[in-house]
């Protein structure tokens, strides 16, 4: 069988070669919002853009909410970075001022994704300062209003993300923040604009342009480097914190490396949060071994390209897994 290309592994396409290949029939209702009836037998779904009617509202409600969310990972003893809620900037630095809060610190919306306005390993007053207004803007472009933002522990390690599906562990991955491997002759933005033009490098793709915003320049400056920095021949620059694979990180498959304890807490989110389809992302020193690691989030709406093409590693078949689960009574399945 011909491979797909990476350029046509969308988590939409993906979908639609699934549903294709089992014979699920899918209608567009609305292309502009990215609506569609997918339908088999007697029953039907609707998938919007790359989220399929898995999860209930209240539980995709709460998990959204970050917020939240960490207060029930709390109450279940789930280790997890301590968080403050805010809506006030002058609090927060109050908190900052009498040593209620301290470096090094990440600064979030509450309600966010794909790494927008995330802001990691704060420890500078005027930097924090500046990642609230970050997140200010980001809520005003979203709900016109300033909004809340939450502010927590900085935990370093890797980063992990662990893919969940009725029961079932599915993938496990490593993100790597975006980074760059310097030439002697190209400057870092020279780099990012050779990276960002590769064929497959596409927001709507596994592989996506790293973006060069607040926290990129941030953490070059952290490391005495510039965008018109030339970066020595064969030296690795990671450009930013956070490892989102949508501002430009990259993934890399782990399944085999991840230690048991951590495969079964991935599974104990699911009765926590009464959630089907999730991902659980986690921040440990060493995948193989369980101890010094927190969860950072739970997504109810994971982007799922990033498994069916891997930067590097196994590709899994999420999105077949996703149709069967839909349809899982009319094609037979427990």
């Amino acid at each position: 069988m011909k491979p797909i290309p990476r350029t046509e592994l969308n988590c939409v396409g993906a979908l639609r070669r699934a549903a294709e290949k089992l014979g699920v029939e899918v209608e567009t209702i609305d292309r502009d919002a990215g609506l569609q009836l997918f339908k088999y037998g007697t029953e039907s779904f609707f998938v919007q853009r790359h989220i399929p009617d898995l999860n209930t509202f209240v539980p995709s409600k709460i998990v959204s909410d970050k917020y939240l969310a960490k207060t029930i990972l709390v109450q279940a003893g789930i280790p997890t970075p301590r968080g403050f809620k805010f809506t006030n900037l002058q609090k927060a630095i109050k908190l900052l001022e009498n040593g209620t809060i301290k470096f090094p610190l990440v600064v979030k919306p509450i309600e966010g994704s794909e790494g927008e306005a995330v802001t990691v390993d704060i420890t500078k007053r005027e930097w924090f300062v500046t990642a609230i207004q970050e997140v200010f803007k980001y809520n005003r472009r979203k709900t016109g209003k300033p909004g809340t933002f939450l502010v927590e522990d900085y935990i370093a390690g890797n980063d992990y993300r662990f893919l969940v599906l009725d029961g079932k562990l599915l993938a496990v991955l490593m993100r790597k923040p975006a980074y760059v491997i310097g030439d002697g002759v190209h400057t870092i933005s020279e780099l990012i604009a050779e990276y960002n033009g590769q064929p497959g490098v596409a927001k709507d793709q596994p592989l996506c342009p790293i973006v060069k915003d607040f926290e990129l320049k941030r953490n070059l400056l952290s490391l005495n480097l510039s965008l018109t920095t030339v970066v020595p021949p064969g030296k690795q620059v990671f450009l930013r914190k956070n490892s989102n694979v949508s501002t430009g990180g990259r993934s890399f498959e782990c399944y085999e490396k991840a230690a048991a304890d951590y495969k079964k807490l991935a599974l104990k989110i699911a009765p926590l949060f009464r959630l089907r389809f999730y991902a659980v992302d986690l921040i440990a020193k060493d995948i193989s071994e369980y101890k010094n690691f927190a969860i950072i989030e739970i997504n109810n709406s994971p982007g799922f390209d990033i498994h069916e093409a891997p930067y590097r590693g196994k590709s899994f078949p999420v999105a077949e897994h996703l149709v069967r689960a839909m349809f899982r009574k009319s094609m037979g399945q427990k």
